[in-house]
């Protein structure tokens, strides 16, 4: 010890002054203690905690602490440091807890003291747990966070196995599996909302294949590719006859086929208003009646309906009926676009590679850096583009680790910066016009708290008129 201060090259009082200093920035309390029970010295942190006990409890200031002799100290720590010093026993991390909840437990460690081989006292260092068991909550915590991130993992097992064949293991898909999977075996109906890509069709398979009428059909229309002149004799079917150029032995519509099974109508929020109502009717009542006919026709099916559009707005907008909108969203089930579950994104990449590879039985794969270009990608197209991506460039490239030469060229100027754009864009009139109004509608929305008819007043525009401007500056 000695030689080590020597380096300090500092007088003996100086020496002694800057240990003395480096005692007190511990945030161990310190006590040393004699073989006589005497106070030969404690360190600020002690003074700082101990300090105010010995003045409220004994009203001992601290420089009378000095004065004290453990011997005469009747009390239980006061004991157990006396039968350390009769024993001159070394121990490490002491348990100690307060007699007052309020105080925190301590770990003691006490080390005898020798001076040229004869025992002086002991050193008392006293281990606060705060920090200990702050530190341990925490790493709890992240235990806690790790285990649960394992269950949602291995929940996906304990799903239903009409869900394992759905790609995604990332915490927002696997909420979003599980909500699907509590309600498929209910009759309720389910709308399924997400942007296009997202694979809303694959999960209403699923919850079909989960629910009670899995022994029957599932039915699928697409609304949006139905002209509205022959939607009502596609959904509800139609008698011979009904008119030129009908079947003579008539035909049975989309709602009939799917009797004792489900119907998925997706792409719900294109369907045109008059037909709304028709369709509210047959949910209403689980009867049609085909074109042309007169004949009731009872159906029971399970209704599962799918959109991209936002169907609160198109309410408030008075293109989507209100009462058909609470019928089809008993259950809504909001599905993430794939920028919000990049996690997946690797893991359904590869999962398109291996499948196109199948036939030839090729081991390829993506390198590092196009797992990384995709993952910064925003994916505007979904599950749907990224397919199509990984199919384009497993053809292009010859290798069997494909590289970022071949990625798509609207993915790799994603990365890039756009000053050229908006050093073009400073000076356009139309661009600043539009940014203007747009700062304009939301200042006004936060004027007015967010109500929409109280903005357009203000606004002096129409109300069709307003939506479109929310629409377009994603202010929805």
């Amino acid at each position: 010890m000695e030689k080590k201060l020597s380096y300090l090259n500092l007088p003996a009082e100086h020496v002694l002054e800057i240990i003395t200093f480096v005692l007190d920035q511990l945030d161990e309390k310190i006590l040393i203690i004699d073989k006589e029970g005497d106070f030969r010295y404690y360190n600020q942190k002690y003074l700082d905690y101990y300090g105010e006990l010995w003045q409220d409890s004994k009203d001992i200031s601290a420089d009378q602490i000095f004065d004290q002799n453990l011997f005469s100290l009747k009390t239980k720590d006061a004991e157990i440091l006396a039968e350390f010093i009769k024993s001159h026993e070394n121990i490490e991390k002491l348990f100690n807890a307060p007699d007052v909840k309020s105080e925190h437990d301590v770990f003691t460690d006490i080390v005898p003291i020798f001076l040229k081989d004869e025992f002086w006292g002991i050193l008392i260092v006293e281990h606060d747990s705060k920090l200990i068991t702050s530190l341990n909550n925490q790493l709890n915590y992240y235990k806690s966070l790790s285990m649960n991130l394992k269950q949602q993992l291995n929940s996906k097992n304990e799903l239903p196995s009409s869900f394992h064949h759905v790609i995604g293991d990332s915490v927002q898909m696997l909420r979003v599996l599980n909500l699907c999977a509590h309600v498929a075996p209910t009759q309720s109906s389910v709308c399924l909302l997400g942007e296009s890509g997202t694979g809303k069709e694959v999960l209403a398979e699923a919850i079909h294949l989960s629910s009670v009428n899995v022994d029957g059909p599932m039915i699928k229309v697409n609304c949006a590719a139905i002209p509205e002149s022959l939607m009502e004799s596609e959904l509800f079917g139609y008698e011979k006859g009904a008119f030129t150029g009908a079947s003579p032995q008539g035909r049975a519509g989309k709602f009939e086929l799917a009797s004792g099974g489900t119907l998925f109508l997706d792409e719900i929020g294109e369907m045109p208003l008059p037909m709304q109502a028709k369709l509210l009717r047959v949910i209403q009542e689980k009867e049609i009646t085909r074109v042309g006919g007169s004949k009731t026709i009872k159906l029971n099916f399970r209704l599962i309906t799918a959109t991209n559009r936002d169907l609160e707005n198109m309410v408030e907008e008075g293109t989507f009926r209100e009462d058909l909108y609470y019928r089809i969203c008993v259950i809504p089930i909001h599905i993430p676009p794939l920028r919000e579950r990049k996690d997946d994104i690797p893991l359904l990449a590869n999962q398109f590679l291996d499948s196109l590879c199948s036939n030839t039985n090729d081991m390829r794969c993506f390198s590092d850096e196009v797992l990384e270009q995709f993952m910064n990608y925003k994916w505007p197209g979904n599950i749907r583009e990224l397919k199509n991506c990984v199919e384009r460039m497993a053809i292009l490239c010859p290798d069997t680790c494909i590289g970022e030469e071949y990625l798509p060229l609207q993915i790799t100027k994603s990365g890039m910066p756009k000053k050229s754009d908006s050093e073009k864009n400073r000076y356009n009139l139309h661009v600043i016009t539009e940014k203007m109004e747009r700062e304009t509608i939301k200042n006004v929305l936060e004027i007015v708290n967010g109500n929409k008819s109280k903005a357009i007043e203000l606004l002096g525009i129409s109300k069709r008129n307003f939506y479109m401007k929310l629409e377009k500056y994603g202010l929805k």
